[in-house]
């Protein structure tokens, strides 16, 4: 099938009731009913009664099924990633529900695994804070944010913001350093490790996206047919493909299969490619880097386009986002919610002018 090159396109019964009348008869003489005859008593014109089950209750990250009460209302955890090819294949990032890919100095990624309703015992590596993240998961409700230091300024920013910190820092304890790369890229977490640290009266976030109901296709204005998504962020790129087997989009980083320290690609059910502003934030320290690269800020607070790849198909969207901790709304260009299959989704956070190749 043909490429399409193109850019996320800017914003953009009745119930019939028929009534039956009764006409009695006229006429006749009366009849009585013999003593001791059966007599027949109509139907009741009461409504029946029917109970139809509750559907279960679904994980707010994710909208699938999650039958264990203690994982519904916990709270979400957010994890800094390192995403260079020095730090690659990464741990855990199979089991969270959100992953945001966004730039940092040099154009190359970083990530940022949020989890909620599954647990992992290896996270990992962890990095640096980013102040793009702030606007990302201010909107989760004081989630934990996971990370290993910053900068000063950075990292003040990060501590005035609505967010637990549970970095390396503060609870060095519920981080390790381990193979298989060297350092700095071999620092590792897990769930278990910090959503124990949670404080006491912590919550679940709210639901960040809509889901379509099981077996229900894509719909949306302009909704086409897809199998394959490739972005450059600059130095990194990144291509998703569709697999109908699995029902997921597969994910290749720089040319090759993207896969985890399990030796499992990295896959995801839904794929959104949100077009940011990045703005200069800061400059990066300790790089060995003179003089040191200017630091990139995604703007996720405001308006602008996008595109949500989602059951094989392609829908071109707007994003909005009022305020820090607003849940960003995506619409497709007809103005109406944008749902999702239920399952993991990651964000990528494409800078203005990345050219998106579709197909």
């Amino acid at each position: 099938m043909p490429h399409n090159r193109y850019l996320a396109a800017p914003r953009w019964i009745p119930l019939a009731v028929a009534l039956a009348v009764l006409a009695a008869a006229c006429g006749g003489a009366k009849k009585v009913a013999k003593p001791g005859a059966a007599t027949t008593v109509p139907p009741s014109s009461a409504a029946t009664t029917s109970t139809t089950a509750a559907p279960p209750p679904v994980s707010p990250l994710t909208g699938m099924a999650q039958p264990d009460g203690g994982r519904l209302a916990r709270v979400s955890l957010a994890v800094k990633i390192d995403n260079v090819d020095d730090a690659r294949p990464q741990a855990g990032l199979d089991a969270a529900d959100v992953v945001y890919e966004e730039m940092v100095e040099g154009r190359v990624t970083r990530l940022l695994a949020i989890f909620q309703s599954s647990d992992t015992a290896r996270i990992g590596p962890v990095r640096s804070t980013r102040t793009t993240d702030i606007n990302v998961v201010s909107s989760l409700n004081h989630p934990l944010y996971s990370y290993s230091g910053g900068n000063t300024g950075f990292v003040a920013q990060l501590r005035a913001a609505p967010v637990v910190d549970v970095g390396a820092d503060a609870h060095g304890e519920a981080y390790v350093r381990s193979g298989p790369h060297a350092a700095p890229h071999n620092l590792y977490t897990s769930t278990a490790g910090l959503l124990g640290l949670a404080p006491k009266g912590s919550g679940p976030p709210p639901a960040m996206f809509a889901y379509r109901a099981a077996g229900q296709t894509a719909v949306g204005a302009g909704v086409a047919p897809a199998s394959h998504l490739d972005l450059n962020f600059g130095f990194s790129s990144a291509s998703w493909d569709w697999d109908a087997a699995s029902q997921t989009w597969k994910r290749g980083q720089n040319g090759s299969a993207d896969v985890l320290q399990s030796g499992q690609q990295i896959a995801a059910s839904n794929v959104i490619v949100q077009i940011v502003a990045y703005t200069t934030d800061g400059y990066a320290s300790g790089e060995g880097i003179s003089p040191p690269p200017a630091i990139p800020k995604g703007q996720t607070v405001g308006s602008g386009t996008a595109i949500v790849m989602t059951g094989g198909a392609v829908i071109r969207a707007n994003w909005t986002k009022a305020a820090p901790t607003s849940v960003t709304q995506f619409t497709d260009s007809g103005g109406q919610p944008i749902q999702l299959t239920a399952g993991r989704t990651w964000v990528e956070l494409a800078p203005e002018g990345t050219t998106l190749n579709v197909h």
